[in-house]
């Protein structure tokens, strides 16, 4: 098994854990209203297709964590949710509008976001982002023989 944890490694891991359990939950979760949207937490706004994708990351990230492609996993990460969570700002991005409450449509006419999203999105993409291209240092777990050394 290996030992060796980077921080890559950790934010990966992080990183599939909560998009995982946020899927999961999306899908326990029942609708608010005809829409079919979901209110995770009472944060964010979900869907099916919105929790079929946190599932997908989530397992992604998981499994990258486990088969040494946490940085790629995080570099690409960082990159598409950035990216998601400007573009989630443009309204003329929403379409269908929708026929319920406040609903202005799907994002790219696929799922449902907001605001909880977007800032979701950005804080998790800009540590994934971070994190992937500026940071690759290994902490080792030290050898016992090591630690006896230490200590004399």
């Amino acid at each position: 098994m290996n030992n060796n944890w980077s921080i890559n490694r950790v934010v990966a891991l992080v990183i599939g854990v909560i998009f995982l359990l946020l899927g999961i939950i999306g899908f326990v979760t029942p609708p608010e209203n005809s829409t079919g949207v979901i209110a995770i937490l009472g944060i964010f706004d979900s869907d099916t297709i919105h929790n079929v994708l946190y599932v997908v990351v989530g397992l992604l990230g998981i499994a990258s964590a486990f088969t040494g492609w946490e940085r790629r996993f995080n570099q690409v990460f960082g990159i598409v949710f950035v990216l998601l969570a400007v573009l989630g700002i443009i309204p003329q991005l929403y379409f269908p509008a929708g026929s319920y409450g406040n609903d202005k449509g799907l994002f790219l006419g696929i799922t449902h976001l907001n605001a909880g999203d977007h800032i979701l999105h950005l804080i998790t993409g800009l540590i994934a982002a971070g994190v992937g291209f500026f940071l690759k240092g290994t902490v080792r777990n030290p050898a016992p023989n090591a630690r006896a050394r230490r200590s004399i």
